[in-house]
């Protein structure tokens, strides 16, 4: 059993540190935060650097690795800061569903920018009406020859405001039964290439958190598109959105760790550095207490979300592959409320001072919030995890995961 990282992968981590570090600086956080912008320059070097497309084909410049290493860089882009390590993964993570199950024509025209950093992705699965319930989307999608043509509203889209091309789900076939007759469909945003009708987006204001990103109101009025923007086999959207989220949900679960990691070192640092009393407040056994037991959690949050990514990487290999599903929703779950709980730990140890933006945690407290809930809430993660594990064979869950 070895739990080391391949050099590869080490280096990928460090070089990610390293720009973290260098690039994701308090002042431009800060920046960002109050004028509610994306960090486009940040976004646009990362991709320069290779950490954009890490898991996509070389045909369009990505580095054809594997969720681990964006899991890698992902954490560190979130160690340093909360909201601009947020808003960079999420103007490309909606794009994974293309390379999953595009084209040749579709992984180059959408996936090749994005790689480069030209292009910023949206994904518009919720609706007004339908949260995490996908199993019937009241968008419509009508199928003519040699267009499509949709109607509907999506709400909470991530990067709404400025994405260059949207994945939408929507329902092709009204008479299916509940999660059939669903299809996803590349919009985008140019329009140039509608056929009529119209794409409209209204931001939706008064965030908690997340404020680097836009959140969108997306609405489509008879908008008429090519018949070549469907993206897989029509009829099976939501299967294809669901293979998406299982490796979509362990880079999600990265997100919370690299928060948590950097809230964790900025309190220890502080709790070393803070006297009262005449000692460092890490000497008061309750403050020690604290930081000994949100180290305990990191570690089991950081050791699981590798252990999901790994097997997802692995999964025909080490034969994991009915495990994969349990794997995602675990650390979509355990992980964001193990953040939650070190978050607010690390507010403790700062007292007083932690309730400020100075010290950087409340941010990232107000940021992780947000990912107990997007890409399915902590709760219908845990009606996953029945689901599948009333399916798995007693045997292989006795062999492989316990």
């Amino acid at each position: 059993m070895d739990f080391s990282l391949t050099k590869e992968q080490r280096d990928i981590k460090r070089a990610a540190r390293e720009f973290a570090r260098g690039e994701l600086t308090k002042e431009r956080a800060w920046q960002y935060e109050r004028e509610h912008a994306f960090p486009r320059e940040l976004y646009r070097k990362a991709a320069q650097l290779g950490f954009i497309g890490l898991d996509y084909p070389a045909e369009v410049g990505g580095g054809g690795l594997g969720v681990t290493e964006n899991v890698l860089v992902i954490e560190e882009l979130c160690k340093a800061d909360s909201g601009i390590g947020l808003a960079i993964h999420l103007a490309f993570l909606p794009a994974k569903i293309v390379k999953i199950f595009g084209t040749e024509e579709q992984r180059q025209r959408y996936l090749a920018p994005l790689v480069r950093g030209d292009f910023v992705s949206a994904i518009s699965l919720t609706e007004p009406d339908h949260g995490c319930d996908l199993t019937r989307m009241s968008t419509r999608m009508e199928y003519r020859g040699d267009r499509v043509v949709l109607d509907g509203t999506k709400i909470f889209t991530t990067n709404g405001a400025y994405a260059d091309f949207f994945v939408v789900l929507c329902q092709d076939d009204p008479t299916a039964g509940p999660g059939q007759g669903m299809t996803t469909v590349l919009v985008d945003r140019d329009p140039h290439h509608h056929l009529g009708g119209e794409l409209e987006t209204a931001e939706i204001e008064g965030k908690m958190g997340l404020k680097m990103t836009s959140s969108s109101e997306v609405v489509f009025k008879k908008l008429a598109l090519p018949a070549d923007r469907i993206l897989g086999e029509r009829g099976r959207g939501l299967q294809q959105v669901l293979g998406f989220l299982d490796q979509s949900r362990i880079e999600i679960a990265a997100q919370s760790l690299g928060i948590a990691e950097g809230a964790f070192a900025r309190a220890l640092a502080h709790a070393k550095g803070r006297k009262q009393f005449g000692q460092p407040i890490i000497d008061f056994q309750a403050v020690g207490h604290i930081l000994a037991r949100m180290f305990s959690r990191i570690q089991a949050a950081k050791w699981s979300t590798y252990y999901a990514a790994w097997a997802c990487d692995h999964r025909e290999a080490a034969k994991l592959a009915s495990a994969v599903p349990l794997l995602t929703s675990m650390v979509k779950h355990h992980v964001p409320e193990t953040a939650k709980e070190v978050l607010d730990d690390a507010i403790t140890v700062f007292g007083g001072y932690g309730y400020f933006l100075e010290q950087d945690v409340e941010r990232r407290y107000r940021d992780n919030r947000i990912i107990e809930i997007y890409e399915g809430t902590v709760q219908i993660q845990l009606n996953n995890m029945v689901r599948v594990l009333k399916k798995l064979n007693p045997d292989f869950l006795d062999a492989s995961l316990l």
